[in-house]
């Protein structure tokens, strides 16, 4: 039995796999994020037997499948919304489905949403399920790393009739509280039934933990590593396994390790990772993509990806002003609070750094090169010497690439549904010259849960 999951906030998806993931059925659930890949996946796979699908005028029109579903395909439709649509253009069709098309409220509760899918899936295969209150729901575990603060009991499984509590309400817990679950492999922890309905509305409404402006600063840590956490959920959600991450995490400790008797670096180095901001949390962000982008090129080698991982770990340990490099970073409009004289400094960081690495022997070749080129630009305009895409290597245009990506992400506030536009802006931007071949690498990433059109 399948299920076309199409939402374009990750919050009310987040919130609707929750619910699918506690029905008293295997369901094979499909995720996309637009419109366009709505249609596709439709007219790919006959076999959908539903499809819920938002509608949101100004973001994603989900009623405008109506057509599609009268004329060409059997999928029954769930149009989730928070809006009146008897007034749509397409709410006509949407009527001729019949009574294979429901209209459901974004915060409707979990035992009405599995009644509704439990009742559909027996009209289309004629099979008979009996619901049964449960006294205890999953979550997946990933859910928590949003949060340091648990709005109800929580508990784990130990068999089918035996649950322990392991967080009371209103714990604080920690990401190591969390870690030890997950190196057990633990999916999954549990919540009461009675308390389910509001932890998917908690989670479809507070904001990621670093996202938090009252976050208290010995929280900070937590919430830097948790954000990569959920970076590594989006890539390995995507197709990608562990290697990526695993490899990445290794050689930052090799880095470490090696840097221990080169004076200036450690001392760096040790200043980033004790600062535990946006600095450390972009670098390693970029180290997972560039990675990434690697996994899917021709020439990619265990030597190659260290290279990548030394210069994202290294690229911004000269500068000391973390809201300056995300302002800069992202082009923000507070760039203009800074005098020529910062901005010049700061753009000078790449050439600091990677006179720093070329004096040192030990730091594999070409990872100077890589330093010094990271904010070039396609277009030619970057610094600090305005390469154009003909003339920056190619090695560094997979690390610009990811730098790139990286920055999107916070543009859009890790925005996971807005990756297809992202990786759209992108597109147009990358696909020149050595820039060609890594933005290709990227889109493959996300090619098993994304289509760029």
């Amino acid at each position: 039995m399948k299920i076309l999951l199409a939402q374009s906030n990750h919050k009310i998806k987040d919130r609707l796999n929750l619910y699918l993931d506690n029905l008293p059925t295997v369901v094979e659930v499909f995720e996309v994020s637009s419109f366009s890949e709505l249609k596709d996946k439709l007219i790919d796979d006959p076999s959908i037997d539903i499809t819920i699908s938002c509608h949101m005028s100004s973001k994603f029109e989900g009623m405008k499948i109506s057509g599609l579903l009268l004329n060409e395909h059997q999928s029954d439709l769930i149009v989730n919304t928070t809006e009146n649509l008897q007034d749509s253009l397409e709410f006509k069709a949407f009527s001729k489905l019949d009574n294979r098309a429901q209209i459901i409220q974004n915060d409707i509760n979990c035992e009405s949403f599995h009644h509704l899918i439990l009742d559909i899936l027996k009209k289309r295969r004629n099979l008979n399920f009996k619901y049964t209150e449960e006294v205890y729901r999953k979550v997946r575990l990933s859910y928590f790393l949003r949060f340091n603060k648990v709005l109800c009991d929580v508990f784990i499984k130990l068999s089918d009739d035996k649950y322990i509590k392991v967080l009371k309400q209103d714990d604080i817990y920690t990401r190591d509280d969390l870690q030890k679950y997950r190196e057990k492999d633990i999916k999954y922890l549990y919540i009461q039934a009675e308390d389910y309905d509001e932890f998917g509305a908690s989670l479809a409404t507070t904001p990621f933990l670093i996202e938090d402006k009252n976050l208290e600063s010995k929280y900070l840590d937590d919430a830097v590593i948790n954000t990569l956490d959920i970076v590594h959920e989006m890539v390995l959600e995507s197709g990608l396994t562990d290697e990526v991450i695993n490899l990445v995490d290794y050689t930052a400790y090799q880095i470490e390790s090696n840097l221990e008797n080169d004076r200036i670096l450690n001392r760096l180095l040790s200043i980033l990772k004790d600062r535990k901001d946006y600095l450390l949390d972009h670098s390693y962000m970029i180290a997972y993509f560039s990675n990434s982008i690697c996994s899917f090129m021709e020439w990619d080698s265990e030597e190659i990806r260290k290279k990548l991982s030394y210069a994202a770990i290294l690229q911004d340990v000269c500068l000391s002003d973390a809201k300056m490099a995300l302002i800069m970073n992202l082009q923000k409009p507070e760039m203009t609070n800074y005098t020529p004289e910062q901005i010049s400094n700061y753009k000078s960081h790449p050439e600091q750094i990677a006179n720093i690495v070329r004096a040192n022997d030990s730091i594999p070749l070409n990872v100077d090169e890589i330093l010094l080129s990271h904010h070039e630009r396609p277009e030619g305009n970057g610094y600090p010497r305005g390469l154009s895409h003909h003339r920056v290597s190619q090695l560094s245009a997979v690390f610009i690439v990811a730098h790139s990506f990286v920055d999107e992400l916070y543009r859009e506030e890790f925005d996971l549904s807005h990756i297809p536009e992202i990786l759209k802006r992108m597109e147009k931007r990358f696909s020149v010259g050595n820039y060609r071949k890594p933005l290709e690498g990227l889109i493959s990433v996300f090619k098993k849960s994304i289509q760029v059109a």
